[in-house]
């Protein structure tokens, strides 16, 4: 159902804007460039929010695409499904929904990792298109989806985790606080388990001078390098921008959908009055 499609847009945007600043930390941290609490000075060096929120664009130009996807995706399946309210037919709703939104959400965020991590004097375009434009003619279609398998690998099993929690913590409750808190919490529980694997996609969709042939030799090169607590580096500011983002996501989706309920329910009314007024043929009925 075209809601679906409307309300994960939506919502998708309002935990961009939320949790982009961490999400920019996040990237810095993943990819050695210091521990947590200098990447944040560096990040904050000029007094402002720009340099956290470099880079936004890419995944918020995207993100029409991806969150619908995403949530239409999963609401069209989990609806076709023998018991579409079970937990299991969340879970292989949101696991089809995750792979499916991989093949966009790859070369957003490829884009937008770019961006994060560009250098003073690197050739990087700052806006979503331009970027992606730029890495089209110096690499083609190859480069831009550099980085799709690991993708895949992160978030089909992640939104399986993530639809799943999410339901199991709102059923007989959906309170905008507990929408909110469960949320944050589907959303940090699903980033938690699948971080290594991010932690991979992040350096191998960074890496611009060819130094990992692949996921699976990006990944023993980092341990080779930089030891297995690599693997963990920057886990706090993801769950806290997780938490973040992903409630604001699901309450801007609940907000959405409820909208559309009382427009729906508000039409129905007014044009019951209006057959009513036709049918009893009398003036004070069309006073509407």
């Amino acid at each position: 159902m075209a809601l679906d499609f409307i309300a994960g847009c939506i919502g998708g945007c309002a935990g961009i804007i939320a949790g982009h600043p961490l999400d920019t930390l996040k990237v810095h941290i993943q990819s050695g460039r210091g521990s947590a609490l200098e990447c944040t000075k560096a990040l904050l060096k000029g007094g402002t929010l720009s340099t956290a929120y470099r880079g936004v664009g890419a995944p918020l130009g995207g993100i029409a695409v991806i969150n619908s996807l995403v949530f239409g995706v999963y609401g069209n399946t989990r609806r076709s499904l023998p018991y579409p309210d079970s937990l299991l037919s969340h879970g292989v709703a949101g696991g089809i929904a995750g792979f499916i939104q991989s093949f966009a959400c790859a070369p957003v965020e490829l884009v937008k990792t770019r961006q994060q991590l560009v250098r003073p004097g690197e050739k990087m375009p700052t806006g979503a298109w331009s970027g992606a434009r730029h890495i089209l003619r110096t690499g083609g279609y190859r480069a831009l989806f550099k980085g799709l398998g690991i993708t895949i690998a992160r978030d089909s099993p992640a939104f399986t985790i993530y639809f799943v929690s999410y339901e199991a913590m709102i059923r007989g409750d959906h309170s905008v606080t507990t929408v909110f808190t469960a949320g944050g919490l589907a959303g940090a529980l699903s980033w938690i388990l699948l971080y290594p694997i991010d932690v991979v996609k992040s350096r191998l969709q960074g890496d611009v001078e060819g130094k990992y042939k692949g996921a699976w030799d990006c990944f023993r090169k980092s341990v080779q390098t930089d030891g297995w607590r690599c693997m963990r580096r920057g886990i706090g500011a993801v769950t806290i921008r997780a938490f973040i983002s992903n409630g604001a996501c699901f309450t801007a989706v609940a907000w959405t959908e409820r909208a559309w309920q009382r427009l729906l329910h508000f039409n129905s009314a007014q044009a019951a009055k209006i057959g009513e007024a036709v049918r009893c043929d009398t003036p004070e009925y069309y006073e509407l």
